[in-house]
């Protein structure tokens, strides 16, 4: 691993201070470190800075330095690049980072020496018919159809496999991968899934229907989402990110992304020990 992207939360200080720490780390390990425009900038080093295409080129590993928040926009790029991501925290929960920030050195001494552990997480698509530009949309956590005037219910039909499953009324609904059920499915009331499971995990938002619950799909399905506008104006967002309205009759279709998302993780990382930590569950016997 010789060419490092790093990406900090471009609102904290300490993540500025430590990627502007970490670049000089790098060059004494005759590694190179690479930022996207406007991080260099802020940062301190303009002249790291690369466009997102010369960015992605030959990248061997992206550096989040931040929270959950900042490891999202990092998993994005580096899923565009094909390169494993790890993140180091800065934040509070830190459920999707690898490392803390005061681990961080040692940590990636151990990664450059192969003593890690590589997870591949599924990873959610998006289309939408009727978009010109015919992109396609990724999401590690969740795909979130829903609205943007909170007075009014957005009206949603969901079809799997070509065909019909059922018609949500309310907020709008989540479609979440095993990894983002601890994030706002979880909020949503949506159960908790190892990240090791495959599937697609369908959340509804504030139901109009108290029999509306969470469901399971298989990963191998595409799930089919038609939006009915009337006075609520529908959104869609993959990850919290890039919040686009949509037309009436609009067309969803969501499915499991052909590759998977490079994690870096602690060699010694366990995912329930994870989910005890972070989520403050007693001690075996209290």
């Amino acid at each position: 691993m010789n060419n490092i992207g790093i990406m900090p939360h471009s609102g904290k200080a300490q993540a500025l201070e430590l990627a502007l720490d970490l670049v000089d780390w790098l060059d004494s390990k005759g590694k190179t470190a690479r930022f996207l425009p406007d991080d260099a900038v802020v940062v301190g080093c303009p002249e790291k800075g690369m466009a997102r295409e010369e960015f992605i080129c030959d990248l061997d590993l992206v550096v989040s330095l931040g929270g959950d928040g900042a490891m999202l926009r990092a998993a994005n790029l580096a899923f565009e690049a094909a390169s494993p991501v790890v993140g180091i925290n800065l934040g509070k929960k830190g459920f999707l980072t690898a490392l803390q920030f005061e681990n961080m050195y040692p940590g990636l001494e151990d990664i450059f020496t192969g003593r890690y552990l590589l997870q591949e997480r599924m990873i959610l698509e998006c289309t939408v018919e009727g978009d010109r530009s015919g992109e396609k949309h990724y999401a590690l956590n969740e795909v979130v159809v829903g609205k943007r005037e909170l007075q009014w219910m957005v009206r949603l039909e969901v079809g799997i496999n070509d065909r019909y499953f059922h018609y949500y009324s309310g907020d709008g609904v989540i479609f979440a991968t095993p990894t983002g059920s601890t994030a706002y499915s979880l909020s949503a009331g949506g159960p908790i899934l190892d990240p090791a499971v495959d599937c697609i995990l369908l959340t509804p938002i504030c139901s109009h229907s108290l029999m509306d619950r969470s469901v399971l799909i298989s990963s191998e399905s595409e799930v089919r989402v038609v939006v009915e506008r009337e006075k609520a104006m529908p959104s869609l967002s993959f990850d919290g990110r890039e919040e686009t309205s949509l037309p009436d009759g609009g067309r969803i279709i969501i499915k499991k992304a052909s590759r998977r998302l490079k994690m870096i993780k602690s060699a010694d990382y366990s995912f329930y020990n994870l989910l005890r930590d972070k989520f403050d569950f007693p001690e075996a016997g209290k």
